[in-house]
This record gives C-alpha cells, sequence and structure tokens, in this order.
C-alpha cells in the first residue's frame, strides 16, 4: 500500500467535508485543509476526481483558486 497526503475540500453546497488524496509532495499521510495545503500536494489532490459529495454534488478542486468547481455533466 502506497501512502499518500490528503486535503479536506468543504462542499460549497451542504458544507460535507470530502478528502482528496495527493501523491505529490513527501506523502506523509499529513491531513491538509484545502486553503493551507502546500502547492506541491496540490498539483496531484485531482488524482482521483471528480468526487461526489453525499449531498449528491459531484466537483473537483481548481488548482489556480484552491475552491471546488461543481461539476454538472456527471
Amino acid at each position: 500500500m502506497g501512502v499518500y497526503d490528503s486535503v479536506l475540500v468543504k462542499c460549497q453546497k451542504c458544507n460535507e467535508e470530502l478528502e482528496f488524496q495527493s501523491k505529490s509532495g513527501e506523502c506523509s499521510l499529513r491531513v491538509y485543509d484545502l486553503e493551507n495545503c502546500p502547492n506541491d500536494v496540490l498539483q496531484d489532490v485531482n488524482r482521483h476526481s471528480p468526487m461526489r459529495c453525499y449531498c449528491g454534488v459531484v466537483y473537483k478542486v481548481d488548482i489556480a483558486t484552491r475552491k471546488p468547481i461543481e461539476l454538472n455533466d456527471f
């Protein structure tokens, strides 16, 4: 099993936090908030995207703005 870092991203509809995994950066099983995530970890944050929130919203992270963006086509 490989190691990774986690980035917690809040759904903009219901505020539920989902865990996005990244294999860039140190990969030391650290957990970051999206706003405080190191840039190197953020580069691979969408490796399993898009994610579906429990409320049904499908989203991924916009790396440039550090915000979740809703995807309506899924």
